[in-house]
């Protein structure tokens, strides 16, 4: 960029020449043009040499600023063919160049001595340009502008999705605008959004240029409206309620939890996406209110349930509450029973029962019991009994018994099966037979049984027994015994032997 600068003709006869010459007067920012001042005059190498020149001519900037056709004019160093002013205006973003051509004939009057040149003006500031207006929705910015004089003024526009407005008039160097609430709708499903602010720039009521940048309007304070009191819970089950007096109190494992909650409210044009219900590790979602039945809860102690609201912005809100949970489990039965020294048909039963208090609302409802042979199929009827109560029952010691006892409590119960062996004492003598028993009862007369097997009785039918005397087995042992055959033993051995078989 230049405030000044010359060009120089070609020289005739090695001493003469033209100089145009051009300097900066003054720039105009509003009417954005400069005026320049110029001349064209004599130069060369010998200021006391002169020759007449004519036909001379000068433009400027594309036009004419002098002509000379006719007039010789005696041509010395600092001659002044010509001068003037020349106002050139600039392009629209406040650049310019120029440029100048110039010539005349020097003594010969057919050949003519020309010369040219080209410039850039300094840059008249133009349109301002500014900065700002990045914010929260609802909340004052600060605009800044830079403007290129003090005078100039400026109206500021923004355009946000399909809104558009007037932001100030008449605005110098800064001006404060609250980005409008409206902006909003324009962004349902992002917490954020870009935008356009366009400053016009005027001078003296003029416009001079126009400028824009962007700026971002942010989503706040759009979480979704929920709170605590749209969560409840209860236990839909009238019967444990009946028992409990407090649809409040879940009674693990017999209890029915019910979950319902309503609503959210989304907020700033956004809307409701989903709901993410948590509950005991476990996540499911729905798309608007809803109730869950999720029925018996297996937990010793209090549990969380929690809903968070997801709108279409990805803004949350979660709300939770906290479920109270009673313990209870199945009553517990410490059953002894027996036959009275093992082996009677007295039978001794007793129950020691043990249940969950449930914030002391629980109760033993009834302890039962009955009994069959192991090899029927059908039952006694149910005989109550109290809780740590022994009993005795009467069963045949000869056969195996099954047993079950029922333990009810308010809120359920428990079945317990066992068996009650045949009676078998270590010794047993009965007199009516005659016989003994170890390990279990004779069941013959004049008989010796260890563990059902007759002792007496150890050669079956069938049996060989050999002897060396000739003694009848019958002697010792049962049944009827006929001599098979007798013989010598071995060679060397001086004995008879005796060949028994058992035939009754």
């Amino acid at each position: 960029m230049a405030n000044s600068g010359s060009f120089t003709t070609s020289t005739y006869g090695g001493v003469r020449n033209i100089t145009f010459n051009w300097w900066l007067n003054s720039q105009d920012i509003s009417g954005n043009y400069s005026d320049i001042g110029w001349n064209f005059i004599g130069s060369g190498s010998n200021s006391s040499t002169w020759y007449y020149t004519l036909n001379g001519y000068l433009n400027v900037n594309g036009g004419r600023v002098f002509t000379q056709s006719s007039t010789k004019v005696q041509l010395k160093v600092g001659t002044v063919l010509a001068s003037g002013t020349t106002r050139i205006y600039h392009n629209n973003d406040g650049t310019k160049s120029f440029g100048a051509d110039g010539g005349a004939t020097i003594y010969n009057y057919g050949t003519y001595q020309t010369g040219s040149g080209s410039w850039s003006l300094p840059t008249i500031p133009r349109a301002s340009s500014g900065s700002g207006g990045t914010g929260n929705i609802g909340s004052a910015v600060t605009i800044n502008i830079s403007r290129a004089s003090s005078n100039f003024v400026h109206t500021l526009t923004y355009a946000f999705g399909n809104l558009s407005g007037t932001i100030a008039s008449n605005v110098g160097a800064s001006c404060s605008w609250t980005l409008p609430t409206s902006f909003y709708s324009q962004i349902p499903n992002a917490n954020s959004g870009v935008g356009t602010i366009t400053c016009y720039t005027y001078s003296n009521g003029v416009h001079i240029g126009t400028k824009s940048w962007n700026f971002t309007a942010k989503v706040v304070n759009s979480n979704p409206t929920f709170n605590n009191n749209q969560l409840t819970y209860l236990d839909s089950d009238t019967n444990i309620v009946n028992i409990t007096k407090n649809n409040q109190h879940i009674v693990r494992n017999v209890s029915n939890l019910k979950v319902t909650f309503t609503g959210a409210t989304a907020r700033n044009s956004a809307s409701i996406a989903r709901y993410e219900i948590t509950f005991n590790g476990n996540t499911q979602t729905k798309t608007s209110a809803s109730t869950i039945n999720y029925g018996k809860v297996n937990s010793s102690k209090n549990l969380s349930v929690s809903v968070k609201v997801i709108d279409s912005r990805g803004n949350s809100t979660t709300i939770s509450k906290t479920i109270t949970i009673l313990d209870w489990v199945n009553p517990i039965g410490n059953i002894t029973a027996g036959r009275i020294n093992n082996y009677e048909d007295e039978t001794k039963l007793k129950v020691n029962t043990s249940i969950s208090s449930v914030n002391s609302k629980n109760s033993i409802v009834s302890i039962k019991y009955r009994y069959k042979k192991s090899n029927t199929s059908t039952y006694s009827n149910y005989v109550s009994l109290n809780n740590n109560q022994e009993v005795t029952i009467v069963i045949n010691k000869l056969y195996v018994w099954d047993f079950q006892v029922v333990i009810q409590d308010k809120f359920g119960s428990t079945t317990y099966n066992f068996q009650i062996a045949k009676g078998l004492p270590i010794l047993f003598i009965d007199t009516i037979m005659q016989s003994v028993g170890i390990n279990c009862f004779p069941s013959k007369d004049d008989s010796l049984f260890v563990s059902d097997i007759d002792f007496f009785d150890i050669f079956p039918v069938g049996s060989t027994k050999m002897t060396t005397n000739n003694v009848n087995p019958s002697t010792y042992f049962k049944g009827t015994w006929e001599l098979i055959t007798s013989g010598k033993l071995i060679s060397g051995v001086d004995k008879t032997f005796y060949l028994w078989t058992r035939i009754s």
